[in-house]
């Protein structure tokens, strides 16, 4: 048997094996097409009769007075269900702005680990996986801040927040002088510029939380301190008001 009749057999024996698949799908899909049709005319008939059973033998009109009942879906009040909507809601949100303090606590506390590495006491693989947490945390809390103040500029403004807080992942590697190198910083020289981003990024959350009419500080020491800065600047206030008035006059 040479080459050529072992390849008119294989071309046979595959048209053969594809025209039997052809015919048994084809054979399958009519089956199901009539059983689908069954079970549909089925269904209908079912419907039909439970809806002639249940169905009242006078039907009582309705008055003026009266308002025809809301429509339900899946067996759930409409009205119901947003309500419980707007409960849960409004449950989530309110507190958004005790919860942007606890985001400050925690990023306060990636600081600390921060220190904790520079020392020795933290790996840098426990470090990222800290820091992993909290971008997740503060993209969470993200969410829950737009829900309660849909604003853009809010948004643009934790965004940048939160890529603050990513540049921290160790290691720190930024570029020589000249700019043709790259260079990874010692743990020292890294604490120092994990620090200026963490901090930048409480800055931007104190500013959203001042924003909304809150006091940002979280710290028994921070508290103090905001509180003195706030009198400070009343005084101030108060001294430039008393300089004008004494212009005026002179």
């Amino acid at each position: 048997m040479d080459w050529v009749m072992i390849a008119v057999i294989a071309v046979v024996v595959l048209l053969g094996t594809v025209l039997s698949a052809y015919m048994i799908s084809n054979t399958l899909n009519n089956q199901m097409s009539e059983l689908y049709a069954v079970l549909v005319e089925r269904e209908l008939r079912e419907s039909s009769t439970a809806s002639r059973q249940g169905e009242p033998k006078q039907k009582k009109p309705v008055t003026a007075t009266e308002q025809p009942k809301k429509m339900n879906v899946s067996g759930v009040n409409e009205e119901e269900l947003l309500k419980k909507l707007k409960e849960a809601i409004d449950e989530k949100v309110q507190n958004v702005l005790e919860e942007a303090k606890r985001k400050k606590e925690r990023l306060l506390m990636l600081m600390d680990v921060m220190r904790g590495y520079t020392l020795g006491y933290i790996s840098e693989d426990e470090y990222n996986a800290f820091l992993m947490k909290v971008l997740a945390e503060l993209d969470e809390f993200k969410r829950l801040w737009l829900a309660r103040f849909p604003s853009q500029r809010d948004k643009e403004r934790l965004n940048q927040a939160i890529a603050y807080v990513s540049r921290t992942k160790l290691p720190i590697v930024v570029k020589s002088k000249t700019g043709k190198e790259q260079m990874t910083l010692p743990p020292e020289e890294a604490l120092i510029k994990v620090t200026s981003n963490i901090n930048s990024a409480i800055e931007i959350l104190d500013g959203l939380i001042k924003s909304r009419g809150e006091n940002p500080a979280v710290t028994p020491l921070e508290v103090k301190l905001y509180k003195e800065c706030e009198n400070l600047k009343a005084k101030v206030e108060r001294l430039e008001r008393q300089l004008e008035e004494y212009s005026t006059l002179t």
